[in-house]
Order: structure tokens, then C-alpha cells, then sequence
């Protein structure tokens, strides 16, 4: 599966524009839901997937246009449901900023001091890239009862202010 998942990642090819109407381009993690998130998933293999991810978004952000150099290359890490994760292109700076502030009654983001997910996981983060960490809430009141979760989501790559 490692190998499938290191393929897959090491074919993304840099896009020239973001996703019609948006500010960004991104890339789901390509593993089944079961293999990274709930009972079932192991931190282990989490921490493999994390490092590939990782190690394809440098591989991106190598393949980075001169005319596109304001692009952010990141890796979103959501904890523990890995299976958010994705490698995100924000194409403006601005959008870069206002998706990291998100924040409402329904949906927070808190700054972290720390980089505990990475130290645990032991990833090796590349040069140039840094590591941006949030603890996360998200409420749904569409659901009966209303839906929440508490979570972790760590930016890692080109995050810096």
C-alpha cells in the first residue's frame, strides 16, 4: 500500500491555475478511509503516509514555475481522522491567510505552540518547510443530535508568514 501511495503522489504534475473558482489546487490522500482513520488505523502507517505526503510536496514544490513562485505548497494533516489530509497549492497568498484564520461558532481554529504530532510521528521535515499547528473544533447542527468533533490539523510546508 506504502508503495501504491508513494507512486500515486510522485506522478502529481504542478497545475498551472487552481481548481475553477478558487484559490487552490489540492490532492486528497489516496488510501482507504478505514486504513487511516478510526479504530482500525495504526499510528505507524499513519506516520508513513504523513512522510510520503511530505516527501512528495518538496518533489512539488521543486517542479514550482518561476511564474508561479508566490504558490504555497502544503501538506494538511488532519488528526486523527487522517483521511482529510491532502497536499494543497494556494495559489494567493491572501487565500493562504484567510484559510489559516478560519474561524466561527460552528468551525475553530487555535494556534499551537508546539509540533507534537510531528515529534511523535517522527517526520522529517525537508528544508524550507516548516510546521504550523492548529487544534480544531467543527459543529454541524444539521444533525439530530448535532455533530461535533475535536481534532489536530498541522500544516507542513511552505507555511511561514
Amino acid at each position: 500500500m506504502t508503495r501504491k501511495l508513494r507512486r500515486e503522489l510522485e506522478a502529481i504534475q504542478f497545475p498551472t491555475e487552481p481548481h475553477s473558482g478558487m484559490g487552490y489546487f489540492h490532492w486528497k490522500i489516496p488510501v482507504p478511509a478505514g486504513l487511516v482513520s478510526g479504530a482500525s488505523a495504526r499510528p505507524r502507517f499513519q506516520a508513513i503516509c504523513a512522510q510520503i505526503m511530505i516527501d512528495a510536496s518538496r518533489r512539488l514544490a521543486s517542479l514550482k514555475p518561476k511564474s508561479l513562485q508566490d504558490t504555497r505548497v502544503v501538506v494538511i494533516l488532519g488528526y486523527p481522522d487522517l483521511f482529510q489530509s491532502e497536499i494543497c497549492l494556494f495559489f494567493k497568498p491572501e487565500y493562504f491567510a484567510s484559510f489559516c484564520s478560519r474561524n466561527s461558532d460552528d468551525f475553530k481554529r487555535v494556534a499551537r505552540p508546539d509540533s507534537e504530532r510531528v515529534a511523535r510521528w517522527n517526520l522529517s521535515i525537508p528544508h524550507g518547510f516548516e510546521v504550523r499547528g492548529f487544534d480544531t473544533y467543527q459543529r454541524d447542527d444539521s444533525f439530530d443530535p448535532p455533530f461535533e468533533e475535536w481534532g489536530e490539523m498541522w500544516l507542513i510546508g511552505e507555511v511561514a508568514d
